[in-house]
């Protein structure tokens, strides 16, 4: 009789989880983001905060224009980060109120990036909680891991990042402001930031921590609720390429980004995709599809980008099966020397693993 009224209490509760996150997705926000293109930030964070919000009864639609405000109008400090400087906390001595000094520190902080629109991902995430303290949403901030390169699979890697979670709903949600801005390119060799590109992204925007700790994961006691992933299954998770990929693949097998296989094994590849995948290609160490696209001279200042049609040739592509949004297929392992095996989903990289052939 126990176990009967507790599963039916389980069952009620994801049922109830499910709805809730069901109503968050279907909400339309299309009223609140054409809103805040109007604010304008007077030198005064109260106004600021009450100008967003005011308009608004529900807290949800509260954070969609705080979360939109701030992508909008803060551009990522690129130059700061390849400066090499970090944020200097001030320090507190016996004799101060270190309550105090660090608030004062924090609004000037604060000020700054208002005023001169820029940030990296800790004035990001504080500014957003910020505007949420002052509307009484509850609020906090994260520290901790994130994962962006593929040599990050299975390698162990110092606090980087911060991002925010917010309670709507009696749910705490998962967003980090900064990615969802924009994104900067890097060079290749000296791995400096070249320029901040502006580029909206909703795949960070209220999100479960299943779906955000594919490449988040907070430092210990920044923890908002309980989870069963420990960092070092964090550090062993794929990578993926883009907030598209993360957006539409769900019950991924393999789950780990570290195979280890034995030469002339098969790895069974198994996920759900939302949108329609029409070719699925692999991508190694030992063998790369060449790049659909060529850049051509077509005079002495202008280039063109075209179809190559020698790659059309050189394309190998993967049989898979597809049963409604699910698709599956076999790769066998042929070499010892393969290290890197990546999924092209309709000619984009979309998840890498590292491979381990052993003896």
């Amino acid at each position: 009789m126990l176990r009967k009224i507790i599963l039916v209490f389980i069952f009620a509760f994801l049922h109830y989880i499910a709805q809730s996150q069901s109503k968050i997705e279907k909400l339309n926000f299309n009223e609140v983001d054409s809103f805040v293109l109007s604010v304008n930030y007077e030198n005064d964070i109260m106004k600021l905060s009450d100008d967003l919000t005011s308009p608004f009864a529900e807290d949800i639609f509260k954070v969609r224009a705080i979360f939109k405000w701030i992508t909008n109008n803060i551009e990522y400090d690129y130059r700061f980060v390849n400066s090499g400087k970090e944020i200097v906390i001030p320090e507190c001595d016996e004799e101060d109120d270190c309550i105090l000094k660090t608030r004062a520190w924090e609004n000037n902080y604060l000020k700054k990036i208002l005023t001169r629109k820029k940030a990296i991902a800790d004035g990001y995430s504080k500014l957003f909680k910020k505007l949420c303290d002052l509307n009484y949403i509850e609020c906090e901030l994260i520290v901790g891991y994130a994962r962006t390169k593929p040599y990050q699979i299975g390698n162990n890697m110092g606090v980087n990042h911060a991002w925010n979670a917010v309670m709507l709903d009696a749910d705490w949600y998962y967003l980090d402001v900064t990615w969802a801005a924009g994104y900067c390119p890097e060079d290749e060799e000296t791995g400096r930031l070249l320029k901040y590109v502006k580029e909206y992204t909703n795949h960070y925007w209220l999100s479960s921590f299943e779906r955000f700790s594919k490449n988040h994961y907070p430092k210990k006691g920044y923890f908002i609720e309980p989870s069963a992933l420990t960092k070092e299954q964090f550090f062993m998770r794929p990578h993926y390429f883009s907030p598209e990929i993360l957006e539409n693949i769900d019950d991924e097998v393999p789950s780990v980004g570290v195979l280890k296989v034995k030469k002339g094994e098969t790895i069974h590849f198994k996920f759900n995709y939302k949108k329609e995948i029409k070719q699925i290609q692999i991508n190694t160490n030992i063998f790369r599809n060449p790049s659909l696209w060529t850049t051509i001279q077509v005079s002495r200042k202008r280039t063109k980008i075209i179809r190559d049609t020698w790659a059309e040739k050189k394309q190998q592509y993967i049989p898979f099966l597809k049963v409604e949004n699910t698709y599956s297929f076999d790769y066998i392992v042929k070499e010892n020397s393969l290290y890197y095996l990546e999924l092209v989903f309709d000619n984009k990289q979309a998840i890498r693993y590292r491979i381990r052939v052993e003896d």
